[in-house]
């Protein structure tokens, strides 16, 4: 039976409303970000308005939010990194041999991707502070690691169980170790999974706020902290909220454009059994 001629197009009118939800606020959001402090909480809302550059004068110049951009770059590449080092060798370790207990060990490392980073908050405050790793860019990425090694083992994982052991076995024939078969086999073919797991820890590092506000200080403040100094009880200073908010988002959006093609083929290559 032929469907409903009116069936496609609801489903086309559903999908316009729900982008709709996202994209106006955050249209409303980034025009704000240009809007004079005079008109910041105007009522009715101005929209036609002179745009100004001088919000982002204000929190890139004299709140010094360089120095946060500077620190949100260092831990979010550094921790992505060092995810990456980490956990594709044991994504493919946990694809490739079945040991007693394999199944287990892979549900209890995605459960503590789950777990809400407040419910670690506090030990993690009295290690970091026993240790001296407070305020330190090293000690942030250390944090960082609790969340981002369980998602890059499980992604990556998906991507290997996805390539056939034959390669693998093949390359070793010729004399190659089994390392050497993952470097120069293996990895290349999954190279749009590593680009695509790559990129979903960088957002998820770059958009951290809670581990940053405890254990990060003065020096070592990222982004997400800085922007929640615009909040205060008696004041929201909008234009320069939504100011460092599009700051925020600047750098993913560019990273995403970039690398959409590579991001595209990974997401879709990568199925877990």
């Amino acid at each position: 039976m032929r469907k409903p001629i009116y069936q496609p197009l609801l489903i086309y009118a559903l999908l316009i409303f729900l982008a709709l939800l996202v994209v106006i606020p955050l249209a409303a959001g980034a025009l704000t970000a240009f809007k004079p402090q005079i008109i910041w909480i105007s009522s009715p809302p101005t929209w036609n308005f002179v745009p100004t550059l001088e919000n982002f004068e204000f929190v890139l110049i004299q709140r010094q939010n360089l120095l946060h951009l500077r620190n949100s770059l260092i831990v979010s590449t550094g921790s992505v990194t060092m995810a990456l080092i980490l956990g594709i060798p044991a994504a493919y370790a946990l694809a490739r041999f079945r040991f007693r207990g394999s199944k287990g060990l892979l549900q209890w490392l995605i459960s503590l991707r789950m777990i809400p980073p407040i419910v670690v908050g506090l030990p993690f405050y009295v290690l970091f502070q026993t240790f001296d790793l407070r305020n330190n860019h090293f000690g942030l990425m250390l944090a960082y690691l609790t969340f981002l090694i369980p998602l890059v083992i499980w992604m990556m994982r998906g991507y290997f169980v996805e390539i056939p052991s034959a390669m693998e076995e093949c390359a070793m024939v010729e004399g190659y170790t089994r390392l050497q078969a993952l470097r120069k086999v293996v990895l290349p073919v999954i190279a749009p999974g590593i680009v695509a797991t790559a990129l979903l820890n960088f957002i998820f590092a770059w958009n951290e706020f809670f581990l940053a506000l405890i254990l990060g200080g003065r020096e070592t403040s990222t982004l997400p902290v800085a922007a929640g100094t615009y909040v205060g009880r008696a004041r929201v200073e909008w234009g320069n909220l939504f100011a460092i908010n599009l700051i925020i988002m600047v750098p993913v959006i560019i990273l995403t454009i970039f690398l959409r093609r590579q991001l595209t083929k990974g997401l879709a290559l990568g199925l877990v059994d």
